[in-house]
C-alpha cells in the first residue's frame, strides 16, 4: 500500500534527519489518518483500491452443477454490470472474480485459496454446494474474511454451541425450516396422509427428512417410507420399487436437478406416479427442471422462495427479454448481488472487512430483499430467510399456487 511504503523510506536515518523527522512523521501519519476517512482514492482493506472493490465467487462452470450455478453467475453479473454503470459502489466499480471446483468439495478449499491470496479478494460472494460452503467457512472464519450467500441450504450458520458464526451470512433458506414448511403445505392443503422421501443422502437431506417427519407427525399423517442416494447416483429403478411399495399419496423430492428428475423419469416409464405426485424442494425451482420432465413433469409441486411480482422482479424481466425461458437460478444471482451490493454500500466510503461485518449484523433488521422475503441478521443471527411459496408445473412452466408460508409460523 502507498502510505506504508513512504513511511518505510522516510525511517532511513538520513532521509529522517534531512526533514525533519518528527514533524514530517506525525504530519504523515494525519494524512494516514485522513486519507482512511476521505473519498474513494484510499485503499482501506486487501481487494479495495482507488477504483475497484474485488469479491470471489466459487460456482460450478464446469461440473455437474453447472445448471444451477451457470445462470447464477450470468445473474450475478447482469446485476453488478448494471450497477457500475451507474457508476459502481461509492464511486468504485465492482469486480466479481469467479472459480469453478466443478462441484467437487474436496477442490473448495484451493478455489477459496487462490481467490483470497492470489486474486486478492476482499469478501467471498456465494459457494455453491452446502458440504462446499462448509469447507469455505472452515477456511475464511479463522481468517476474519467475509461470506455472504453459502448457496445451500444445508450450510452451517452456527457453531456446535449454537451461536452465529461470525464470519459467515446466510441468504438461503434452512432445509430444515423448508422440511416444515413442506410437511406443513402437504397435509393442509393437498391432504396428504402417506408422505415417502427420497432424499440426498449427505448434509443436503438428513436434516429435511427429520423436520419433514416432525411436521407430517404434527399433522396427522406418516412418513411411511424414505430412501437416500447418492449426489452421483443414476440407477433409480430400485428407489422407485421401494417407496411404490409404501403405498404413499405423495413423495417429497430432496435434492438437486438431475437425480430428482431421474427419479420421476423412471418411474412415468415404469407406470408409477402417487396419487397426489410429487412435491419437490427448492433447488428444483426453475423451467430448466420442468423442461428435462416434459409431460412426466406435469403437476409437479416445488417449492420456491422467490416472486417477481416486485419492482426488483420487474426490472429484471425488463433486463432479460432476450432470454428463451425464465431463468429462477439467473434470478437469484441477480437478487443476490443486490443485496451483497447493498451491504457493500452500507459499509462505508473506505470499507475494511470489520466495517462490512458491522454492516451486515446492524443495517439488515427486516431488509426487504425487494423478492418477497425479508431477511433480519444480528450479530447473534445469521440464519438466511425462513419464507416459502409453492409452485406447480402447468404446461411446463412452473406457476404460482400459494402465497408465502413462514416456518415459524408452522413449527412449533
Amino acid at each position: 500500500m502507498p502510505f506504508i511504503s513512504r513511511l518505510s523510506n522516510l525511517r532511513r536515518p538520513s532521509l529522517l534527519a534531512r526533514a525533519g523527522a518528527p514533524a514530517v512523521l506525525l504530519g504523515l501519519l494525519a494524512l494516514t489518518a485522513c486519507a482512511g476517512q476521505g473519498g474513494a482514492s484510499a485503499a482501506s482493506a486487501p481487494g479495495v483500491d482507488a477504483k475497484t472493490i474485488t469479491i470471489g465467487a466459487v460456482l460450478d462452470t464446469t461440473g455437474p452443477i453447472k445448471v444451477i450455478c451457470q445462470p447464477i453467475l450470468d445473474g450475478d453479473q447482469l446485476y453488478i454490470n448494471k450497477i457500475n454503470a451507474a457508476g459502481g459502489i461509492n464511486g468504485r466499480q465492482v469486480k466479481l472474480i469467479q472459480v469453478s471446483d466443478s462441484g467437487d468439495s474436496t477442490k473448495t478449499k484451493d478455489a477459496v485459496r487462490q481467490l483470497i491470496e492470489q486474486d486478492n479478494a476482499f469478501a467471498i460472494f456465494q459457494v455453491c454446494g452446502s458440504g462446499n460452503a462448509n469447507v469455505a467457512e472452515a477456511y475464511l472464519g479463522p481468517k476474519g474474511i467475509p461470506f455472504i450467500d453459502p448457496i445451500g441450504g444445508g450450510a452451517q450458520f452456527k457453531d456446535a454451541s449454537g451461536a452465529a458464526l461470525p464470519w459467515l451470512w446466510m441468504t438461503q433458506p434452512n432445509y430444515g425450516d423448508e422440511g416444515h414448511v413442506i410437511g406443513y403445505y402437504a397435509t393442509t392443503t393437498l391432504k396428504a396422509k402417506n408422505v415417502a422421501l427420497l432424499y440426498e443422502d449427505d448434509v443436503l437431506g438428513l436434516q429435511q427428512k427429520t423436520t419433514l417427519g416432525e411436521e407430517l407427525t404434527k399433522n396427522g399423517a406418516n412418513l411411511v417410507a424414505s430412501v437416500g442416494y447418492k449426489a452421483t447416483q443414476t440407477d433409480f429403478s430400485s428407489a422407485v420399487q421401494t417407496l411404490k411399495a409404501a403405498k404413499p399419496d405423495l413423495i417429497v423430492l430432496n435434492g438437486l436437478p438431475g437425480p430428482t428428475a431421474q427419479f420421476i423419469l423412471t418411474a412415468a416409464s415404469q407406470g408409477y406416479k402417487p396419487s397426489i405426485g410429487y412435491l419437490a424442494n427448492y433447488p428444483m425451482s426453475d423451467n430448466s427442471w420442468a423442461k428435462v420432465l416434459g409431460s412426466a413433469g406435469e403437476g409437479v409441486y416445488v417449492s420456491g422462495y422467490a416472486d417477481v411480482n416486485t419492482d426488483i422482479g420487474k426490472q429484471y424481466l425488463a433486463a432479460t427479454t432476450s432470454d428463451t425461458t425464465f431463468s429462477a437460478y439467473k434470478f437469484y444471482g441477480y437478487i443476490m448481488s443486490k443485496l451483497m451490493l447493498d451491504a457493500l454500500s452500507k459499509s462505508g466510503a473506505n470499507p475494511t472487512r470489520a466495517s462490512l461485518q458491522t454492516a451486515l449484523n446492524t443495517d439488515f433488521n427486516s431488509y426487504d430483499t425487494g423478492f418477497g422475503p425479508t431477511i433480519t441478521w444480528s450479530a447473534q443471527q445469521h440464519g438466511g430467510i425462513s419464507d416459502f411459496e409453492f409452485l406447480q408445473i402447468k404446461n411446463g412452466t412452473l406457476t404460482p399456487v400459494s402465497g408465502f408460508i413462514k416456518a415459524s409460523a408452522v413449527w412449533p
